[in-house]
């Protein structure tokens, strides 16, 4: 590959990333999935249900800002760049 084609593939890469976690979050969010936790049971005196929807909630924010500095300086290294011939 080319050193013009390399940014664009990890430009892609953080994309995709993004939108699996965004269906992951939507899948483990999802009222089937969700009902698998309901256990009558509560850990630290928090019922299991609402734990888990916490810890999900948690992990997707933990995710987004992971992915949120990648992806703002991919943009802003295109934006330099200029428009690509695919643009034009």
């Amino acid at each position: 590959m080319t050193d013009q084609s390399d940014p664009q593939l990890s430009r892609r890469k953080l994309r995709d990333r993004s939108i699996a976690l965004l269906l992951a979050g939507i899948v483990l969010l999802m009222p089937p999935v969700v009902g698998i936790s309901l256990i009558d049971g509560k850990i630290g005196g928090v019922p299991v249900p609402l734990l888990y929807v916490f810890i999900v909630w948690a992990m997707l924010i933990a995710g987004a800002a992971a992915l949120a500095r990648p992806l703002r300086d991919s943009d802003k290294t295109t934006a330099a760049a200029g428009p690509s011939d695919a643009e034009r």
